[in-house]
């Protein structure tokens, strides 16, 4: 074997050595998260079916959801959704947001399909979950990475095309925090990405009630204040809601 072969050689064994410690290292990884994927799994499993089955309350269920997401590490989260080659393929719009539902690792003794959807968000600086409110389900979403600044709102009063809103909250949102939405409590809700790039993950369930699930996007900005300090804001479509909110201009 002369040198040029042998330089070769020892390339393609280190290569191939580089390779197993890789795989390797994805087996302990996914071995490790398996236990925790098992047991958070099951747990939002069974929170979410029993929202389903109107076993809990949909403020119940933001209560246990809140309460699950403070003891849920951030790392283990991001593991199980295997966050990272979840988001390998985004495209970034220049307005709003890009989306994926991970593939959920499956749980002993959970048939068929989980009660609730995992999806994350994924934006750019300045690009925005537009404010909209929820008719007939809940979410929770916790921030992945980056930093969004989140407003929410109580949804008081539908009015044909109008909704009356009140603020309830305001604040910068940073990895590992989290907030929830239902019909009952902070139904409207707006996130908009402060770092370069932002990130959450949410729980979602939709048709609560045997009855479908609505999203009315609201002109926020252009809402006229009433008593009480309420907001009279409009429904209007999601095109027109991402064209003024989907991208802030500075």
């Amino acid at each position: 074997m002369n040198r040029r072969e042998f330089s070769k050689y020892t390339l393609m064994t280190l290569s191939g050595i580089a390779l197993f410690d890789t795989l390797f290292r994805q087996k302990l990884i996914i071995a490790a998260a398996e236990p925790i994927a098992n047991r958070w799994l099951w747990e939002l499993h069974t929170m979410c079916s029993d929202l389903r089955t109107n076993s809990i309350s949909q403020t119940q269920w933001q209560a246990k959801i809140d309460e699950f997401h403070s003891k849920l590490p951030l790392d283990d989260l991001m593991n199980v959704i295997d966050f990272d080659k979840s988001i390998r393929q985004f495209a970034y719009p220049d307005l709003g947001v890009v989306t994926t539902d991970p593939k959920l690792p499956k749980v002993d003794g959970i048939s068929g399909e989980y009660s609730f959807i995992g999806r994350i968000f994924g934006m750019q600086k300045d690009r925005a979950i537009i404010p909209h409110g929820h008719q007939n389900m809940t979410s929770c979403h916790r921030v992945l990475k980056g930093e969004v600044l989140l407003r929410q709102y109580d949804r008081i009063k539908t009015e044909g095309e109008y909704i009356l809103i009140r603020q309830t909250n305001e604040q910068q949102g940073a990895p590992g925090s989290f907030s929830s939405v239902s019909d009952h409590k902070n139904n409207v809700h707006w996130l908009i990405a402060t770092t370069s790039t932002a990130y959450t993950f949410d729980v979602i369930v939709v048709g609560l009630n045997g009855k479908r699930t609505e999203i009315d996007n609201i002109d926020i900005d252009a809402g006229v204040r009433v008593e009480q300090q309420m907001l009279r804001v409009k429904k209007i479509r999601v095109n027109q809601a991402l064209r003024k909110y989907g991208k802030t201009h500075h």
